[in-house]
């Protein structure tokens, strides 16, 4: 799937060949493959309605699944997501990485706990204000989910001393 797409892009782009292009080549070659995904989701689609032709909402959810792939995209959709599975999501700098950035979050949630005067004044106000432990976590979880990864790595470093991301 994916070098038919690249080939493609060389054929329009030929510059693209050259050694110093490869990160342009690669982004055209996924922009095609998305591209390519789109539209036969539109075309698969539209299909399914002419074929199948509901006149009313209810009528939809009566019918089989309607915005789908064509059957040949399925096949490519799921050879392309084995291959992100096995080469991409589960490679093992990411899942190092991902394994790292939960245990920073969780670092940060226990420390937030322990002394939620650590967090911004606005949380721990809320935090002292919040009479069931469920609600106290409730204010923790929301300074968190509120914050960049940098800094929340930066938090994690000054509560803990210990750097665990780049």
């Amino acid at each position: 799937m994916f070098e038919s797409h690249r080939l493609q892009a060389l054929a329009e782009y030929p510059a693209l060949a050259r050694l110093e292009s490869q990160r342009r080549l690669l982004y055209e070659a996924i922009r095609r493959m998305l591209s390519a995904q789109v539209y036969d989701v539109i075309e698969a689609t539209r299909h399914a309605l002419q074929t199948h032709g509901p006149k009313h909402v209810d009528e939809v959810r009566a019918m089989p699944v309607l915005v789908r792939f064509s059957e040949e995209m399925h096949g490519q959709s799921l050879a392309l997501k084995r291959f992100l599975f096995a080469n991409l999501y589960r490679h093992p700098q990411v899942v190092e990485t991902t394994n790292s950035a939960r245990q920073v979050v969780r670092d940060l949630f226990a420390s937030y706990m322990q002394q939620p005067q650590a967090m911004k004044p606005i949380f721990a106000q809320r935090w002292d204000e919040a009479v069931a432990p469920s609600d106290r976590a409730r204010v923790v979880a929301d300074f968190i989910a509120g914050m960049t990864d940098r800094y929340a790595v930066k938090e994690h470093e000054r509560l803990t001393g210990q750097r665990l991301l780049g």
